[in-house]
């Protein structure tokens, strides 16, 4: 059996990769959400700490499955594992926040590294006027890393992330062809 094609969400602690990976799955996910015990980074309840796993169907029979990254530093053994195996990448972002075109471009840079890079496009998860996200890409191409798509979906809203996951396919399926 064909492993299946894998996207990978990766981000900050909080920025929503585990809410959007429920909304894609529902409960058919494996999670690895444990107590949170650094409140001081954030203040929600519970946190990834290992890798999360989900599988969707697209339609016509294509099936993609979708893994979750730990946002924190000290796990980042766990995102660049997770990178190398993966077709597609979204880095999830709140374009309103002063650190997010440093945080993408951290992530992006790992991306960038690996032997293989996966396909990657940024997805705002935090409701953002469309100017804010014209200044976020434009910043982001001004830090040397070119035109890199910016979607918005809110992770809570399974259409919203389908759509987001049908332009990846989309774009991947236009990459293969091209090779």
């Amino acid at each position: 059996m064909d492993s299946l094609p894998r996207i990978a969400l990766v981000g900050a602690m909080g920025i929503g990769k585990t809410t959007a990976l429920r909304s894609l799955c529902g409960e058919k996910m494996i999670s690895s959400d444990v107590v949170n015990l650094d409140r001081g980074s954030n203040a929600k309840e519970f946190t990834t700490v290992g890798t999360e796993f989900g599988e969707i169907d697209l339609g016509d029979g294509e099936r993609v499955q979708v893994c979750g990254c730990p946002g924190q530093e000290r796990f980042s053994f766990v995102r660049q594992w997770i990178l190398s195996v993966s077709m597609g990448v979204f880095v999830m972002v709140d374009v309103n926040q002063p650190e997010a075109v440093n945080e993408a471009s951290r992530l992006l840079q790992d991306v960038a590294a690996q032997e293989q890079p996966p396909l990657v496009l940024i997805l705002n998860a935090r409701p953002a006027p469309a100017a804010a996200i014209d200044r976020f890409a434009q910043a982001l191409s001004e830090a040397g890393h070119g035109v890199v798509p910016v979607l918005q979906a809110d992770p809570r809203d399974r259409g919203q992330m389908l759509d987001a996951m049908g332009v990846l396919a989309s774009l991947l399926s236009l990459q293969s062809e091209e090779r």
